[in-house]
């Protein structure tokens, strides 16, 4: 008797094949086929019991009734195991048959690699596993809830990055995001560039997750982050995940934490638009990681309502960056380099540690309401006490094609030495370089606080255009974006030329949903006259600069090709 061999990769195979079918006829014939074997594997069972029968009232030997006994107990189990593969395909075929009538009205995020059955939510069927080519929705709403996903990707409202989740039964999976630039000499973000019409590496991260236990879930989750060609190497994340039960997972190691949506889902496939919010630049240093522990989880209430919680100790922010100088939470640069991953991963310089949270609220899915906040202190042992909290409240919403994302953040630095009000800039005389001097030292002091929002929507249309043609994949789209900002870097003052706002244009042409080319151009404005100082000014002396770059505060043209895998 052959042994029968159906472990559970080649379930997992067996449904990935069967959800790249396109036909419900075919779904049909398969499950009429299946059906028809578990009929002859009873049929067969039947007769070998008669057999048993036969062979106990013939007078035969013990030892033959209980060899056949045993094999027909060994029937029995796997006619059962074939009837559980069969109510799970079953299972399969009607979610792809329920997918298949909202497909042609279903649109994922810019990053989301479609295929025609998944439903226009963008969330993954209860039961279902996809293939590893495919993405679903930015939201937290959309995280999975399949047992056999041990993290997720972050299309999918996880931690990993890269196009495919990591499954209870992998191994090892690779993944990764990046993009490629073009920016007008108007254009940085935070003190990256600027000044110079250029191309530019931007960013490339590399993503491996890994499976240390199978029946407890526990992961391992890493990012090494290649900024600006290979001149910053960074681990951007890397950590452990116990996924005890939904509503409590414990994770320790380096992590993002939720501070605000999009300090999570920041990779350049989920950014809609070329340059990050101003609000992730300088009030949130996106990514903002930290060394520490967490625990979060999920609780479903009643009518789909979902309630998400997330809670960290952290070594904390800065006072200096990598390079030693006390740049962080300064006028000119925010927080945008108060946590340096050669600091925070190493040694705390302080004694008292910092906390995150965030909690989050969806009445259905597609759409959420967050709240979050960080509170730490920045300043070394021994040092005055300088601290900072930053609250965040987000918004998200996804029907279909049509996306709405939006955040409102808002930062209160307090210590010794920091005004409540903070005084008028200094005037600027070009030709006089103590008033330069002045305003450099000036922009470099520790703003009391900025705050900031953003709301940004985009559109996903012509879908069906590009369907059966040689040039374009089943998912591919084009996607008109616009995304509205204000930022005030020191919120204590109304005329300043480093509060500025921004509103951006874009259109996005996916001729692969792992593909994304992004066009945007972006017009600026400065709340205050910039002043006339000559010369391109950066570089490693940039928090003591009184100008970001050349040409800051003018309209500017971006450009980007983003990808995932």
């Amino acid at each position: 008797m052959a042994t029968r061999n159906y472990d559970a990769a080649g379930v997992f195979a067996a449904e990935k094949n069967y959800l790249s079918k396109r036909s419900w006829t075919a779904g049909l014939r398969l499950r009429a086929g299946l059906a028809l074997t578990v009929t002859l594997l009873l049929c067969f069972t039947t007769s070998s019991n008669a057999l048993a029968d036969q062979q106990k009232s013939s007078g035969e030997s013990a030892q033959e009734q209980n060899s056949v006994s045993k094999e027909v107990d060994q029937l029995r189990k796997e006619v059962g195991e074939l009837r559980e593969d069969l109510m799970r395909l079953h299972a399969l075929l009607e979610s792809r048959a329920a997918g298949s009538e909202t497909a042609s009205v279903a649109a994922p995020q810019p990053s989301a690699a479609v295929q025609p059955a998944i439903p226009s939510s963008g969330i993954v069927p209860q039961g279902e596993t996809r293939a590893p080519g495919e993405t679903g929705v930015p939201q937290y709403t959309g995280r999975s809830d399949d047992p056999r996903v041990a993290m997720a990707t972050k299309a999918h409202g996880g931690d990993l990055s890269g196009a495919g989740n990591l499954l209870r039964t992998d191994r090892v999976t690779v993944g990764g995001y990046g993009d490629f630039q073009f920016r007008t000499p108007s254009l940085s973000e935070r003190a990256d560039g600027g000044g110079t019409s250029t191309f530019q590496s931007t960013r490339f991260v590399l993503g491996i997750g890994a499976v240390l236990s199978q029946k407890q879930n526990i992961v391992f989750n890493t990012e090494i982050e290649y900024e600006l060609g290979s001149h910053e190497i960074d681990i951007e994340q890397a950590f452990i995940d116990w996924r005890v039960r939904p509503e409590f997972n414990f994770r320790g190691g380096i992590i993002v934490p939720a501070l605000g949506r999009f300090n999570t889902y920041h990779d350049s496939n989920l950014n809609i638009t070329t340059l990050r919010p101003l609000l992730n630049q300088f009030i949130v240093p996106t990514a903002y990681r930290d060394a520490g522990i967490g625990v979060r989880g999920v609780f479903r209430l009643p009518r789909e309502m979902k309630l998400f919680y997330e809670a960290n100790v952290l070594n904390g922010m800065q006072a200096k960056n990598a390079d030693g100088e006390a740049t962080p939470f300064s006028r000119l640069l925010g927080q945008a380099s108060a946590a340096e991953p050669g600091l925070i991963a190493f040694q705390a310089t302080r004694n008292s540690k910092a906390v995150a949270g965030r909690v989050g609220f969806s009445p259905f899915l597609g759409l959420e309401f967050g709240v979050s906040s960080y509170a730490g202190k920045f300043t070394n042992a021994g040092d005055p006490q300088k601290s900072a909290t930053i609250v965040m409240f987000d918004a998200a919403y996804q029907h279909g094609p049509f996306v709405l994302n939006g955040e409102y953040g808002r930062s209160n630095i307090v210590g010794a030495g920091i005004l409540r009000q903070s005084p008028a800039p200094p005037v600027v005389n070009p030709n006089d370089p103590l008033t330069i001097a002045a305003l450099s030292d000036y922009v470099a002091q520790t703003t009391p606080g900025q705050d900031g929002f953003y709301v940004e929507s985009g559109y996903k249309f012509f879908r069906g255009l590009f369907r059966n043609r040689e040039l374009f994949d089943e998912g591919a789209y084009v996607m008109p974006v616009v995304r509205f900002e204000t930022l005030r870097r020191d919120r204590a003052l109304s005329n300043f030329y480093l509060n500025q706002g921004r509103t951006t244009f874009g259109f996005n042409i996916a001729p692969a949903p792992s593909v994304i080319f992004k066009l945007n151009y972006i017009l600026n404005h400065t709340f205050g006259p910039v002043p006339n100082i000559a010369g391109s000014i950066g570089g490693a002396d940039f928090g003591n600069n009184p100008l970001p770059h050349l040409d800051y505060g003018k309209n500017g043209f971006a450009g980007s090709v983003a990808y995932v895998f």
